[in-house]
């Protein structure tokens, strides 16, 4: 097979790398290049961005098993809890420091009203929303914000566009962020308190909550109200033109961008957005990729029972993420010459079809297996590698639905795959993201015969079918902090029969040595239940010493590493 470059550089083959060897290093070099089945060039004075801590978000919605079961189990549960939040959802949350966490939805959201969600529980209305389920409100906005608290992540707040006037959303912001006492009313008239935080105070939080980060609707092409994109760009000025604020900080607003590569709403929008010559308010700009189990169908597949070429299929098709960020990030560029506009992916994982669900209540539950750490990796190592483009990134959902990082039901609960790999590309956080080369044989997707389905109702229902997928992938950084001897590399191998011992090279820069810790099984269809918890987890990998300043290392079959390489 050919060999593929991951980046825009392209390196040597196999051949060419031993020549130079034995030329540049001696015959000890040549003799460990020989070995090599891969190559990775790490290149720290070609620098990316920073990966904003944000890329690492998280989402709940009310749905099925999410909100109800998942994360709130009420204060008078049996079930270990902090005011009637899950502790074991808290206690996973902060395991991967988990920086923004967005509610209600997702669907829901447009067809929620936050004042529902407020005063005395037991005069909170039932309602009907989204996902035909009936809601209690019982876990509402300050239950919310309770969560983040405990949790120790700042909230983003995706607000009803299709069904609730601007005047509540901008109602709703100065609930949220209106400070107590008197506030100044910046005319001749008195200070007074403002009535929508003295109600807040009154439900039980004085304090404001600092909301700054807001989603102006959620996928509004489908769901959140079928527009297009020029009307939607005229209901998010109208939502945006004025909003209260009470302090020096901007608030991010975020406008609901395509559906996966629809390329035509995010140019259409911008468009749209900038034909009125006022002040835009525009932050980042929302995408929403899912990868379905199936290659002909959307929200398909089984999450346990898949194939090789099963298999292959949705790593491939994940990798669209890459062609996803570029095509929108171009898009906007063109449009308007790249206005300080930053892309959040704030939904994606792989979305499977029914069968693995925890019970028949639990809408869109599903397990996890090693092909979704495996997803999950690459998912991150495009952000990373993109960290000038991508400010913020929500799994979806956090537990219970989708690509989760953890599964409940009553007393019972576990982590999933994704959850360790969430752990293992911590040190990435806030890190400078550099540019990275990875030269391995690409391997053939099986099931690349017909377009593959977006979902939703995308103005393009189909992206064309990936052929292939890198054979080695991954992403580095070097730390923040320091003296900059520090990088971290993560690396995704998703061969199913082949480990690849890879030569790893740090350009102008000598590996002292390596620590690092790999998510591999013997069967990639393992996953973690309530009766076998730790059935997959990370273990410490088995790293070589470097020789002259390299380092040979093997990356297993189906594995994802993280690899600490301190430099001389």
């Amino acid at each position: 097979m050919p060999f593929q470059s991951t980046s825009r550089r392209t390196f040597l083959k196999a051949s060419t790398l031993a020549a130079s060897g034995a030329a540049l290093r001696g015959s000890k070099l040549l003799a460990q290049t020989a070995q090599a089945d891969a190559r990775i060039d790490i290149i720290p004075a070609e620098p990316i961005g920073t990966i904003s801590p944000e890329i690492y978000s998280h989402f709940i919605e009310q749905l099925g098993g999410v909100i109800y079961d998942g994360v709130w189990v009420g204060e008078g549960s049996k079930i270990p809890n902090e005011g009637g939040i899950r502790k074991a959802f808290i206690d996973t949350m902060r395991a991967v420091k988990a920086p923004l966490l967005r509610w209600p939805g997702g669907c829901f959201a447009d067809s929620y009203d936050w004042r529902d969600g407020i005063g005395p529980s037991a005069k909170r209305p039932a309602r009907t929303g989204f996902w035909d389920q009936q809601d209690s409100n019982q876990y509402g906005l300050h239950e919310f914000m309770r969560t983040c608290r405990a949790i120790g992540c700042k909230p983003y707040l995706a607000a009803d566009l299709r069904s609730l006037p601007a005047r509540d959303f901008y109602q709703e912001i100065e609930y949220c962020n209106a400070p107590a006492g008197d506030v100044p009313s910046n005319s001749a008239a008195k200070a007074q308190p403002n009535a929508l935080a003295a109600l807040r105070a009154a439900n039980g939080d004085v304090s404001p909550f600092d909301v700054d980060l807001w989603g102006v609707g959620n996928e509004s092409w489908g769901c959140g109200g079928n527009l297009n994109p020029e009307e939607y760009a005229a209901e998010f000025r109208r939502y945006t033109a004025w909003t209260p604020t009470y302090n020096k900080k901007p608030l991010r607003f975020v406008a609901v961008g395509p559906n996966g590569d629809d390329v035509d709403w995010t140019t259409r929008l911008f468009k749209a957005l900038y034909s009125n010559p006022e002040r835009r308010h525009l932050w980042g700009l929302s995408v929403h990729y899912y990868t379905s189990g199936s290659p002909s169908k959307f929200a398909a597949g089984d999450a346990l029972n898949f194939s090789s070429d099963d298999y292959y299929d949705l790593l491939t098709r994940g990798s669209i993420m890459e062609r996803v960020v570029t095509d929108h990030w171009a898009a906007m560029g063109t449009a308007y010459g790249q206005p300080k506009v930053k892309l959040v992916v704030d939904e994606w994982g792989a979305w499977y079809g029914k069968g693995t669900e925890l019970a028949p209540e639990y809408n869109l539950s599903q397990q996890s297996t090693m092909r979704d750490a495996l997803l999950t990796g690459i998912t991150f190592d495009i952000f990373q590698r993109h960290a000038d483009k991508v400010a913020i990134a929500a799994v979806a959902q956090s537990v219970n639905c989708i690509h989760s990082l953890m599964l409940a039901q009553g007393d019972k609960f576990t982590v999933t795959p994704t959850f360790h790999v969430f752990q293992m590309y911590l040190p990435h956080s806030g890190a400078q993201a550099v540019r990275a080369e990875f030269s391995a044989a690409a391997i053939r997707n099986p099931l690349a015969n017909s377009p593959i389905p977006a979902g939703g109702n995308s103005y393009r229902g189909s992206l064309d079918a990936v052929k292939t997928l890198a054979g080695l992938s991954g992403s580095a950084s070097v730390a923040s902090s320091g003296d900059g001897k520090q990088i971290t590399l993560t690396v995704v191998n998703p061969r199913l029969d082949q480990p690849l011992t890879t030569e790893v090279v740090v350009q102008g820069a000598k590996i002292a040595s390596a620590t690092g810790t790999v998510l591999s099984e013997t069967d990639v269809h393992a996953h973690n239940d309530f009766e076998h918890p730790n059935a997959v987890h990370p273990r410490p990998a088995t790293v070589s010493q470097a020789t002259a300043g390299r380092l040979l290392h093997t990356f297993p079959a189906a594995s994802v590493t993280t690899l600490l390489l301190t430099l001389a």
